[in-house]
């Protein structure tokens, strides 16, 4: 899934480019490059991303329209507004699952509430906020339609937060509170599994048993995104951030060349991140891909100069946003393809 997860006006040859190249062999590949397009924004919007996709043809996101943060997807290359929930004023966008079920948060700034949703075909589902706690954010929905949630609670200048599952199959959700081996909840794999945060490492829990992802032979290393028990993040190497893949939550880390972060992985395991940039201000750069463990090229639109990819979709193509500064002004929805080189 993706970071924190996460359109397609792909025609099928340029879907059936991607699955071929995805087969080639790095040298071949090597002449592949993912180049951007730019996607329309809809009436009366401006600053948006791209933060999840069926990987069938559809992308979902967040853009601001007519002053308010909404739900956005893009199906054939247009915008469809999907809006806000009832009796809110803001809803984001955090991921989409195969069959286009959506999940984010939606708040409300009067009363300062802030609830998970699941968007699907016939609208907005608004989760209850568990008992004890005061927010729940929407994080990351699988492919059988399982929901991740982060429940916060305040008190003072203190807080306390539990991941919160929603199966599909139904029932009370599960929560998981915070403590050393589940400090923060970071993604949801297909089987139900939660990658947490822990200390100088990760954690994986499944149906109360906790496996932990170890970084050896780096001493510091986190996952921010699991799929088919792939974990990708990053560690601490020679002193700087390196991105790494784990092949297996028991399987030793292997440093993906040329990034400091990954983000997110698709069924396959194209893996999308950051490269590194050690000149400042910020520690990371722009976007960069790996077809498993080998490095590929992600372009920027022209005209900007800050780009982020935080989606590996399951077609083969990338996704997420530009932007013209590191604050995001001009931010705008993007998605790159794979594209022989001229």
């Amino acid at each position: 899934m993706k970071l924190k997860s996460w359109v397609r006006f792909a025609a099928p040859v340029v879907a059936a480019l991607s699955v071929a190249v995805l087969a080639q062999p790095a040298q071949a590949a090597s002449r592949i490059a993912w180049r951007p397009t730019v996607l329309p924004m809809p009436s009366g919007g401006y600053q948006g991303a791209v933060t999840g996709s069926d990987g069938k043809g559809e992308y979902t996101g967040t853009v601001t329209v007519d002053g308010r943060q909404s739900v956005v997807s893009w199906r054939n290359g247009q915008p469809t507004v999907r809006g806000v929930p009832d009796g809110y004023e803001a809803a984001l966008a955090e991921d989409e699952n195969p069959a286009g079920v959506v999940v984010g948060t939606t708040h409300d700034y009067d009363t300062r509430v802030s609830r998970a949703f699941v968007l699907d075909a016939t609208g907005f589902h608004v989760k209850e906020i568990p008992a004890g706690y005061d927010y729940v954010y929407g994080v990351a929905i699988n492919t059988r339609g399982d929901v991740l949630g982060r429940a916060m609670h305040f008190s003072g200048n203190t807080g306390t937060d539990a991941a919160v599952l929603w199966r599909a199959e139904g029932g009370a959700p599960v929560l998981v509170p915070s403590a050393p081996d589940t400090s923060y909840v970071r993604d949801l794999d297909e089987d139900g599994t939660l990658l947490f945060d822990s200390g100088n490492s990760s954690t994986l829990w499944k149906d109360g048993g906790v496996r932990r992802v170890s970084p050896s032979p780096a001493g510091q290393g986190w996952g921010y995104a699991i799929r088919n028990g792939v974990v990708v993040g990053t560690r601490i190497w020679g002193g700087v951030e390196q991105a790494v893949r784990w092949a297996s939550p028991d399987a030793e880390p292997v440093g993906l060349a040329g990034g400091a972060r990954a983000l997110s992985v698709n069924k396959v395991g194209l893996t999308t991140g950051l490269v590194p940039n050690p000149s400042g201000p910020v520690i990371v750069g722009n976007a960069i891909a790996w077809r498993t463990t080998t490095q590929g090229e992600v372009r920027g639109p022209s005209g900007y100069s800050t780009f982020e990819a935080s989606i590996a979709a399951d077609d083969g193509s990338l996704a997420g946003f530009a932007a013209h500064d590191l604050n995001g002004f001009g931010k705008v929805p993007v998605v790159w393809r794979l594209t022989p080189l001229g």
